[in-house]
């Protein structure tokens, strides 16, 4: 079992959350912009290269989340476990509006 975590210390750690996703994810939608572009234009060398950019990119980004103790659960979104319940968090959205937590009651 990780790190159990309140909701004050969960929201204490989102500077650090934020100035890791920020730039990642602002990095990843330009990959991934190129990558469609490569890819429309059959140059399957330039799209294998911005794949592997961007996995490194990703994996990159979860370690760094790992670091924190958070538990990754998707692309940007991340929980924090408090016991008996978890706490979830949309990095996707936090970079584009205010932070918003989502509770979820752990099944016994």
């Amino acid at each position: 079992m990780g790190r159990i975590f309140t909701l004050d210390e969960a929201r204490a750690l989102m500077p650090q959350v934020q100035a890791t996703t920020e730039p990642v994810y602002t990095l990843a939608a330009s990959l991934a912009e190129e990558l469609s572009q490569a890819e429309e234009a059959s140059d399957e060398a330039r799209a294998q290269d911005l794949r592997e950019r961007l996995q490194t990119l990703v994996q990159s980004w979860q370690q760094s989340m790992q670091d924190l103790e958070a538990e990754v659960k998707g692309l940007w979104l991340v929980d924090f476990d408090s016991g008996d319940s978890t706490l979830t968090f949309d990095l996707g959205k936090f970079v584009k509006e205010d932070v918003e937590f989502y509770w979820f009651k752990k099944k016994s």
